[in-house]
């Protein structure tokens, strides 16, 4: 996740005893101008990597990457490993097993092409324990319709940290699942009819990979055991999603981190979830633990921190008494009687029909025979069981 310089801005509207009236507030455009910084050293023997980009505009948002810098991670045995840019403001470097070790604490160094240093904070790695189960209860939310609930899976964790240091817990989750376009292509029409033999089979079939963009953390600083039951995750539903219909999957990655980064992240979630109306919660003003040496007036955003993580892979299928009754992109339709193919220009070719179980043609949007206009890819992941 790439933390940007967004102001959380829920003021929209103010209020008069006559009229609404829009609010546009005044925003210092030097505001644009800082560095984000956000990386993470693991446990895990493998790339390490650092992205350095800078603050957008609050009214335009993009992604400015910080490029030509030169990245360094130091650790507090005296090692010091040097960055190369992979891409455009990402850097990275692989570090060996030996090097990535619980106790050890480590810091970001980097000088820019102006010659700015910018520095964090040491953060120590601290042992977290292994993931354990990932489970789902049903759970029925409440809509704005008092007799209208949306039923779906609510995904849960058990977190077991007994005799261990770390107190301090945060959750990632890419999820991927199967989806099956409605039709195969097999008739079609593009100033001509053709039909193929035997039916294309090859837009079909697509897989959706996505990073869960919620953020998830912990602390059982204050509880009694190490021990957290039934930790919430994501919700998925069967109305808004297709996700359930063939196979689901969420690899999770459990991370033990300091009380600083806790802090951060956990505060980086306020802001993201929980910010309430005009009169409730503001907009936190995150700290975070890097700082301009060169020039300390210039704030840097983001946050650099080591962890342990734990990392688990876990399938989902017929979720029992779940409906799903989602809003499929799939569009059927009849020939117009008195048009007919002439209705379609040429930009709209081919057009793909079908006959239905009564003998009946029937036009097809490109979605019923195209899974990839889904936003799906047709390569299927290694890792698919099937």
């Amino acid at each position: 996740m790439h933390l940007t310089d967004k102001i959380y801005l829920f003021i929209l509207l103010i209020f008069s005893s006559s009229c609404i009236k829009q609010f546009t507030p005044v925003i210092d455009e030097n505001v644009a101008a800082k560095f984000v910084v956000t990386g993470r050293v693991t446990d895990a023997e493998g790339w390490q990597e650092v992205n350095v980009s800078f603050s957008s505009p609050i009214e335009a948002p993009e992604y400015i990457p910080a490029t030509g810098c030169q990245v360094k991670i130091k650790d507090d045995k005296g090692n010091t490993f040097s960055l190369e840019e992979e891409l455009p403001g990402n850097y990275r470097v692989w570090m060996a097993k030996d090097y990535l070790v619980p106790g050890t604490s480590y810091k970001l160094e980097i000088l820019t092409p102006n010659n700015e240093k910018i520095e964090s904070t040491y953060d120590r790695m601290i042992q977290g324990p292994s993931l354990d189960s990932v489970y789902y209860v049903l759970k029925d939310i409440p809509t704005y319709e008092p007799s209208i609930n949306i039923r779906g899976a609510q995904f849960c964790i058990d977190l077991n940290a007994e005799g261990l240091e770390s107190r301090y817990f945060k959750w990632e989750i890419l999820e991927t699942w199967e989806y099956h376009a409605e039709h195969k292509k097999e008739f079609y029409y593009d100033g001509d009819w053709h039909e193929i033999i035997p039916p294309d089979s090859a837009t079909k079939i697509c897989w959706i990979t996505r990073s869960v963009k919620n953020i998830y953390t912990v602390s059982t600083n204050n509880f009694t055991r190490n021990a957290y039951k039934q930790f919430p995750l994501q919700f998925v539903d069967g109305i808004n999603s297709n996700r359930f219909e063939i196979l689901y999957s969420i690899l999770v990655t459990q991370f033990a981190v300091s009380e600083g980064a806790y802090s951060y992240w956990d505060q980086v979630r306020i802001n993201s979830t929980e910010q309430g109306g005009l009169y409730e919660k503001q907009p936190l003003d995150i700290k975070g633990n890097l700082t301009n040496i060169s020039n300390p007036q210039n704030e840097v955003l983001g946050y650099f921190y080591a962890a342990t993580g734990s990392t688990r892979r876990f399938f989902y299928k017929d979720i029992k008494d779940l409906e799903l009754n989602y809003l499929r992109p799939c569009v059927v339709s009849v020939l117009d009687p008195y048009g007919g193919w002439k209705d379609f220009d040429k930009i709209e070719y081919p057009v793909y029909y079908f006959y239905n179980e009564e003998g009946k043609l029937r036009i097809l949007s490109t979605e019923c025979v195209d899974c990839r206009l889904s936003d799906g890819v047709t390569t299927k992941p290694d890792f698919w069981p099937y």
